[in-house]
């Protein structure tokens, strides 16, 4: 085979990554709509109000999933972290993170290697839908690049090479049919857990505290409180793996 064809021949997927997109389409599609993104956000309080939402699903995540067992993966167990980011993000707004963000656990078993491949599928996955809502929100309320959207760009962070180093661990080790199914199982609830912290918070503007600031929205008006907004057509989910 020539070094051409060699190079345009498309890249063979793990037996792991395959289970996980077919076995978790219905649910990624269910928080899609759940969290309605970037469609949802018209202004700066609906954008404190997505991140902080987040970060409640997010920090126990995170937490849980750098505690598993990646020791077979030789991966680190903090790959693609960001809750910090959210919490920047946040504090850029001068808005307070929510109590729920400290919450002990998230409820999803990371007790395997293969449901711990699970759950970072998930996380990992949703900087692919960051980048293409982050430029929407950034217009919509006049923010330079970055500005309060830090995590869904993940400023600081390299996710492609992350996604890369997750593919090719995925894709060293030989997974069992029952391996498989636990992770497809594992990021189902982590979708789940997602939908369950996250859409009730938004629904119901519960879990924000604003600090006090004199500082005004864009165009020199207060800052003004989130508003309902008509559902969107279409939406970027934030949360979701990819290929």
């Amino acid at each position: 085979m020539s070094e051409q064809a060699r190079r345009t021949r498309p890249e063979a997927v793990s037996p792991m990554l395959a289970a996980l997109r077919t076995g978790t389409r219905d649910h990624h599609l269910a928080l899609e709509r759940d969290l309605e993104l970037p469609g949802r956000i018209r202004t700066r309080a609906d954008l404190a109000g997505v991140l902080a939402a987040l970060l409640a699903a997010w920090a126990p995540l995170e937490r849980d999933l750098a505690a598993a067992d990646w020791s077979g993966l030789r991966l680190d167990p903090r790959l693609g972290a960001a809750t910090e980011l959210l919490r920047a993000d946040l504090a850029a707004l001068d808005t307070a993170p929510p109590v729920a963000a400290g919450r002990p656990d998230a409820g999803v078993r990371f007790d395997t290697p293969a449901r711990a491949v699970g759950g970072r599928y998930v996380l990992l996955g949703s900087a692919l839908g960051g980048s293409v809502i982050a430029p929407v929100v950034e217009r919509r309320l006049g923010l330079a690049e970055g500005e309060a959207t830090g995590f869904f760009r993940r400023t600081g962070r390299a996710p492609g090479r992350d996604w890369r180093d997750f593919r090719v661990a995925l894709t060293a080790c030989d997974w069992s049919p029952a391996e498989l199914a636990d992770a497809a199982e594992a990021a189902r609830e982590t979708f789940t857990f997602v939908g369950r912290t996250a859409a009730p918070l938004l629904g119901a503007g519960r879990g924000l505290t604003a600090r006090p600031t004199a500082s005004a929205a864009p165009g020199g008006g207060p800052r003004r409180e989130a508003t309902p907004v008509a559902k969107p057509r279409r939406s970027a989910t934030t949360t979701g793996g990819t290929g």
